[in-house]
């Protein structure tokens, strides 16, 4: 039987998106080799690199609940391409080789920027999602982070490295992977909907805290190996973290979109809560490897886990939406996202005062199965309340 088009997950809207998140998502890890090492030579310390990170992340988040109420009244595209206008306007702005005060200017511009861009590419993503098939959608759509992960970061290593650290030249090849972002989101096309009923929504929404507690476990340890996987790295003498990355993102290119699909047909818990365990052991493993195999197996092994638990939990957050609830629910929940890189960075920064790395991953993959023990207790007292 042919497939009505309005089933089809893949169509020129879903593929416009996808390239504007690629691309975005690309403006953005591509300077992970690079900002470091610009900070240090404007005059700033490592404190000042995290610093940055910080002011980045805070004004990404800062805004998003009010975003999240009014997506519904001002449209989902309009706030993707504004984010988007920012967050490119800022990277015109390093252009300029700016001092250090300048510098931090323009991140937290571009972090205002990626706060909405953000909320309006996973909302989107639901919209534009046929009915029975956001979990599908939602996997195919989560490609598109991993596969600008596994291949920007390498690239601004290449150039910073091969042009002595013209960083003239490398931060024109973020803005133009910024403007290509642009150009993408404006063949977006976003459904209509009715607008009636929205004038009173919350800046919060109570039906996503359980999904947005799970994304923020699974974010906290997402935090702790971006932020220090590097430093162990070092301890350990693996030289194979750029490796790591690289795998962990190829795995959850291919596992996302697999979960995702599986999620909509056995149900959200049966993917989420096998794939929270598989997390939960890539992290011991992290927590025990001391050879370059085992380490980069661990990869492997978190790139499936996270990737599967990803696709589930968002999923299963969109489930509990209404189309008119989608700007604060998607709010709602991509700000515990972003909040659980920010404390697991800062809380193991503190941590690694007292303890080693292996306790400290040993600990995250405590917390990996945290929402497992919650999904107990809340069967438990659902029994308990119809006994």
């Amino acid at each position: 039987m042919p497939v009505d088009p309005k089933d089809r997950i893949i169509n020129k809207n879903f593929i416009a998106l996808f390239g504007a998140v690629f691309f975005l998502f690309f403006a953005l890890d591509y300077y992970i080799p690079i900002l470091p090492f610009y900070v240090i030579e404007a005059g700033g310390r490592e404190a000042s690199v995290g610093l940055l990170m910080g002011v980045f992340v805070f004004c990404s988040i800062i805004l998003r609940p009010f975003q999240g109420r009014d997506l519904n009244k001002r449209g989902r595209k309009r706030l993707l391409v504004m984010g988007i206008s920012l967050y490119a306007a800022a990277g015109l702005g390093l252009l300029l080789l700016p001092a250090l005060p300048l510098l931090f200017i323009f991140r937290a511009i571009q972090g205002f920027g990626w706060g909405a861009f953000l909320l309006a590419f996973n909302t989107l993503t639901l919209d534009l999602a046929p009915e029975g098939k956001r979990g599908s959608a939602v996997g195919l759509m989560g490609m598109a982070p991993p596969f600008s992960l596994a291949t920007a970061p390498v690239l601004g290593e290449y150039l910073r490295v091969t042009t002595s650290g013209n960083y003239l030249l490398l931060f024109l090849v973020a803005l133009v992977a910024a403007l290509l972002a642009l150009l993408c989101s404006a063949i977006v096309r976003e459904p209509m909907f009715d607008k009636s009923g929205t004038e009173k929504t919350p800046l919060l929404l109570g039906k996503v805290i359980f999904p947005s507690l799970i994304i923020l476990c699974m974010t906290f340890n997402l935090g702790v190996i971006l932020t220090f996987l590097p430093l162990l790295g070092e301890v350990r003498d693996l030289q194979a973290v750029g490796y790591f990355f690289t795998i962990f993102a190829l795995t959850t290119v291919f596992s996302r979109p697999v979960a995702g699909r599986l999620s909509d047909y056995f149900g959200r818990q049966v993917i989420l809560l096998p794939a929270l365990v598989i997390a939960a052991v890539s992290l011991v493993m992290i927590a025990t490897a001391v050879t370059v195999s085992q380490f980069l197996l661990s990869a492997f092994v978190l790139g499936i886990g996270f990737g599967s638990g990803h696709s589930s939990v968002m999923a299963m957050a969109a489930d509990r939406l209404a189309v008119m609830e989608r700007g604060v629910g998607m709010a709602t929940f991509t700000t515990a996202f972003d909040l659980g890189i920010v404390i697991g960075s800062v809380t193991v920064g503190v941590l690694l005062t007292w303890f080693n790395f292996q306790a400290i991953f040993l600990l995250c993959a405590v917390i990996m199965l945290l929402p497992i023990l919650g999904n107990l207790i809340k069967r438990k007292l659902i029994r308990a309340e119809v006994s």
